[in-house]
């Protein structure tokens, strides 16, 4: 499997153009802002697990706080109790000697008395070890959590610092594409890279993304699927682009930069790379010749041949291909050829 996924990143690499120096220096740009935003991506959620557990240890330190507090209180009433008693009554005992089974039930009480009271201090001191040992984990969790927060901010100016790079790169593109027909042109040689790809996909791996498991053909879900991403659904499927010549082969949902992108359904990424015309573009082969098309990403969270499930998180919205705007570019494709994808998404992701 291994072997075929390298054969295939072999061939896309073929079917890549060997675009000009502005598209080429973009790619390298998208996909610097890939890797940045996926490593602040993990950071975010490393983050907030390093939270959580500083507020649980933070909640176990003031319950063993009030345990302390407990045994405290009991030890002192003990300690009142037998300062209470005296040693007086205990001497008279040995000294009178009247009642010897009063003076030997005495002593057996007089010894529990004693063990109790051992037992509490040593349950006090249990607590107060337990109390300084979770002070040492909670100051080594802070240091941890401030580590991560500073490389996390770190990582996010950085991405900053390439969004600015980015859109120097961008101004130099569109001053570069000033005609209609040069726009068309690219439009189409765009157009056809993606075939391209994607007869490459169908050439290397006819078998490798077969479905493997209890799931339900790709076909049964007609109707039933949900949006990959919660925004405002343009439906262009099958109206003309601006050129006029060409056709939209799926949907646009608009979307803020950042928002989560999930998968539709159950299958396997055939593609995660950048692509002229379609930026950060991830493919997911669904078996039975559907694939799903998802562009202009952010961030990508897997790679080729990773296994996904039906909703799991694939990636970020973003603008990447020289968009203006952030949204996602949506495709569902059937033995090569687009199909409308609001036949099969109905229902609204809710987040």
């Amino acid at each position: 499997m291994r072997q075929q996924i390298q054969s295939l990143r072999d061939e896309l690499s073929k079917t890549r153009s060997l675009h000009d120096s502005v598209q080429h220096t973009l790619s390298k740009i998208e996909t610097r802002i890939s890797r940045q935003s996926r490593s602040l991506h993990q950071l975010s959620r490393k983050l907030k697990t390093r939270r959580k557990k500083l507020a649980e240890l933070k909640k176990k330190h003031r319950r063993e706080k009030k345990k302390l507090a407990a045994q405290q209180d009991l030890l002192a009433r003990q300690i009142r109790s037998a300062f209470m008693i005296g040693r007086q009554e205990y001497l008279k005992l040995i000294l009178n000697q009247e009642d010897p089974a009063l003076f030997g039930r005495t002593l057996v009480y007089y010894d529990y008395f004693n063990q109790a009271r051992s037992e509490q201090i040593k349950q006090v001191q249990t607590a107060l070890t337990n109390i300084e040992k979770l002070k040492l984990t909670i100051n080594a969790e802070t240091e941890k959590l401030r580590k991560t927060r500073n490389k996390q901010r770190a990582e996010k100016k950085a991405l900053e610092k390439t969004y600015r790079e980015r859109a120097l790169v961008l101004a130099r593109l569109n001053k570069e594409i000033k005609s209609k027909d040069q726009r068309l042109a690219q439009m189409s040689a765009d157009e056809k890279r993606l075939q391209d790809l994607l007869q490459a996909i169908k050439k290397v791996m006819p078998d490798i993304f077969a479905e493997v498991g209890n799931h339900k053909s790709f076909a049964s879900y007609r109707g039933k699927l949900v949006w990959p991403v919660r925004g405002n659904v343009k439906k262009l499927y099958g109206k003309r682009r601006k050129s006029g010549k060409l056709k939209w082969n799926g949907v646009m949902i608009q979307a803020s930069k950042g928002r989560e992108v999930h998968a539709i359904s159950h299958g396997r990424v055939a593609y995660a790379d950048w692509l002229r015309g379609y930026g950060l573009l991830m493919i997911i082969d669904h078996g039975d010749g559907y694939m799903s098309l998802y562009g202009h990403n952010q961030s990508l969270y897997k790679e080729t041949g990773d296994w996904v499930d039906a909703n799991e998180v694939i990636g970020e919205v973003g603008d990447s291909g020289g968009q203006k705007s952030s949204g996602l570019y949506f495709e569902i494709r059937y033995k090569g050829k687009p199909t409308n994808p609001s036949r099969w998404c109905k229902r609204t992701r809710r987040s």
